[in-house]
């Protein structure tokens, strides 16, 4: 009885354990069928872990401007692609094809991303 109850409490833990690490890797927030392209200023680049985030001013057609916080890959991704902490600036112009957040909010997954000068980052 006792080594029946220690294998269900370890398939309970593993079955935790793997399902909230495969909760974060979905993409059930974004919506790829409907891509988006920013053009804006970079406000800010967060060269964080699990994933790196730029908050970028976007131009609201009305003379201000909204700000949309773009979700990309982790660092490690980025770094062996040849990204930096310091490949988006405070105050770059950059372009961001995105997927955005289903549910409407100013966001999303980053999937293209260039600079002023024309140049895609890729990851």
């Amino acid at each position: 009885m006792r080594k029946i109850f220690n294998i269900l409490a370890g398939l309970a833990v593993a079955t935790a354990v793997g399902g909230a690490a495969f909760a974060h890797h979905s993409a059930a927030a974004f919506d790829r069928t409907k891509p988006l392209t920013l053009d804006g200023t970079v406000q800010q680049f967060l060269w964080l872990n699990p994933h790196t985030w730029v908050i970028v001013a976007v131009p609201d057609g009305k003379g201000g401007t909204q700000l949309w916080k773009c979700e990309g890959p982790p660092t490690n991704m980025l770094t062996r692609n040849g990204w930096t902490s310091h490949s988006f600036r405070t105050g770059d112009k950059i372009h961001l094809l995105l997927a955005p957040y289903r549910d409407g909010s100013n966001g999303g997954e980053f999937l293209v991303a260039r600079d002023a000068t024309g140049r895609q980052l890729k990851f």
